[in-house]
């Protein structure tokens, strides 16, 4: 349940800050002043996942895809955490609380681990499918590659082909909630 609601918030503050399709509907709080529609955008694939997807390696390599490029995005979240904590930008920022180091410091070896360990081979040579062990490791920095891709496309590429600028304008709903979306303004 708490991986579910944390989930929901993530998409819907990415919803916020405009970054996926559909800002405006993903980013509301309505009905009930929660991320309705954020839970509903996890909800979706899990269900697929759950309902679709038999039991077995195809189920298996799922959740193990899941999971990797979640521990690349924390290991980043980490080495971003370090640049603001140690770097220029955050050396004078007033904090109300400081995450401790060895803190900080176990949870970036133990991501470097989650990400390296899938290319090891395991004894015997077969990990908990009859797929490559490692292929799930290899799908999972695809879908980033492509998640980047994306992001290249959309807020770099047209609109450099398209001569136009994406301008963020904060909108504010109906529910109170503070969302960007990116409106295409001609170059000048």
């Amino acid at each position: 349940m708490t991986i579910t609601f944390a989930q929901a918030r993530v998409n819907q503050e990415l919803a916020k800050e405009g970054v996926i399709p559909f800002p405006k509907f993903w980013a509301s709080s309505w009905p009930f002043g929660s991320p309705s529609a954020g839970l509903l955008l996890h909800f979706i694939p899990s269900f697929i996942v759950i309902v679709a997807i038999p039991f077995g390696d195809a189920y298996n390599f799922i959740l193990d895809l899941e999971g990797y490029p979640s521990s690349v995005i924390n290991f980043f979240v980490v080495v971003g955490f370090f640049y603001l904590r140690f770097g220029e930008p955050g050396k004078h920022w007033q904090r109300p609380f400081k995450v401790w180091i060895p803190v900080a410091i176990f949870f970036l070896v133990a991501q470097a681990f989650l990400i390296v360990a899938p290319y090891l081979r395991p004894p015997g040579g077969k990990g908990d499918t009859s797929l490559p062990y490692w292929l799930y490791a290899v799908v999972g920095v695809a879908v980033l590659g492509f998640a980047v891709l994306y992001w290249a496309v959309v807020f770099w590429i047209a609109p450099m082909i398209g001569k136009y600028r994406l301008t963020p304008v904060h909108e504010v709903l109906q529910d109170g909630t503070r969302v960007v979306v990116y409106k295409r303004t001609k170059k000048e």
